[in-house]
């Protein structure tokens, strides 16, 4: 019962407003109003609509089976909470703990076959505390990475990438939620 007053209120409002419209640009009297019935906002649109268009959910309202972690990540600062990534290492500040990095992509060459090339813009994170760098060879990198007294994921990872001459590292960086390096697993590139 309340639907069918509600639609019968906005329709006589439409066709009322239907009738002021035609009235106004053909310039002759007003037809006499419907009589009223109780009726809800209508919207401003153009067109009139029986009831006002229901409001687009908010992102920062959080809806059942969706997480916040873009909202709260992007609120952060956050760059990459959770994600997996395909990069090219280019350096490791052991100062900061910070390795920079380009995120990679394939791209076609010709008739060689696809290859890794560079997304624009130099990224930085942080490798967290408990990282793990792995080599393609299951025998580890084929070289010393790491001086014998003191060895950590950093130092490891800068040695590697001095090793292949500033070409850097092309590998699959996991990160966690605290957007850290969590693991840098080599890429076959």
């Amino acid at each position: 019962m309340a639907r069918t007053t509600v639609f019968r209120g906005a329709l006589a409002a439409a066709s009322v407003s239907a009738a002021v419209l035609a009235t106004a640009c053909s310039g002759g009297p007003a037809a006499p109003p419907v009589p009223s019935v109780p009726s809800v906002p209508l919207s401003t649109s153009v067109a009139p609509t029986a009831t006002r268009a229901p409001a687009a959910p908010s992102s920062s309202a959080q809806q059942p089976g969706q997480s916040q972690q873009p909202v709260a990540a992007a609120a952060a600062g956050l760059k990459f909470p959770g994600k997996s990534l395909e990069v090219r290492f280019t350096r490791f500040d052991r100062a900061t703990g910070m390795a920079e990095f380009y995120l990679v992509t394939l791209a076609p060459n010709g008739g060689a076959g696809p290859h890794l090339v560079d997304v624009p813009g130099l990224h930085r994170l942080p490798l967290a505390p408990n990282a793990t760098i792995e080599s393609v060879d299951p025998a580890g990198f084929p070289f010393e990475t790491c001086p014998p007294t003191e060895c950590s994921t950093g130092i490891e990872l800068r040695s590697v990438l001095s090793h292949y001459g500033g070409s850097g590292l092309f590998a699959d960086a996991a990160v966690n939620a605290a957007d850290r390096i969590t693991d840098i697993h080599e890429m076959a590139y």
